[in-house]
């Protein structure tokens, strides 16, 4: 199974909300594993199908990139409680390097149903409460960068001096977009077009 790729600012299924799953079928199950696969290639802890070309309501979670940590798989999820609240940075493997301080709530409760069939409810707090909000923001249309405080985005660039092994560079909001909108231009070019 290929792991599909991942779509990038500026193409339109980032901006197209999507729809309710209706039944469970073969090409779902296949839609969510090629999700998890990108996720984990990409040592993501997120991912939401739009982000894969799919306008299908369906997110994959975890709370770490550790290799034993649970995944949710999650079919036409919805927020139903939320409280709290905690700021911190973000960034989206829609977005690649960009990171931007986002204003979430510190708890969740999440309703959705499983690759079973099940309807589950998700009591989340922390990191998994951001990640939750987060993708089911990709189900609405919303990135990250919509609710990043402007003056806080910038670039995460590799560097060896650094002690953490990156820096960090201030950049707005109509800079991001140029580099984006020129890197899918690019991938466009190469075949790897994003219909």
């Amino acid at each position: 199974m290929a792991t599909p790729l991942i779509r990038i600012y500026g193409d339109p299924v980032l901006r197209t909300k999507a729809k309710q799953v209706r039944e469970l079928d073969g090409g779902l199950y296949d839609l969510i594993e090629q999700m998890v696969a990108a996720m984990c290639e990409n040592e993501g802890v997120g991912l939401a199908a739009p982000q894969v070309g799919s306008p299908s309501r369906v997110i994959v979670a975890r709370p770490d990139t550790e290799e034993d940590t649970e995944i949710f798989r999650l079919i036409n999820p919805r927020i139903i409680a939320a409280e709290g609240s905690q700021e911190g940075m973000e960034g989206c493997l829609s977005l690649p390097s960009l990171r931007g301080e986002v204003k979430r709530s510190a708890q969740v409760v999440v309703e959705a149903m499983t690759t079973e069939g099940k309807n589950i409810t998700i009591e989340a707090t922390g990191l998994l409460a951001r990640v939750f909000e987060h993708e089911i923001d990709h189900l609405n249309s919303v990135l990250f960068v919509d609710r990043a405080a402007a003056d806080t985005l910038c670039w995460l660039l590799p560097d060896p001096d650094a002690e953490e092994g990156y820096r960090l560079e201030e950049t707005t909001i109509e800079e991001a977009e140029q580099r984006f909108a020129r890197l899918l231009a690019k991938r466009r070019a190469k075949g790897g077009a994003q219909q």
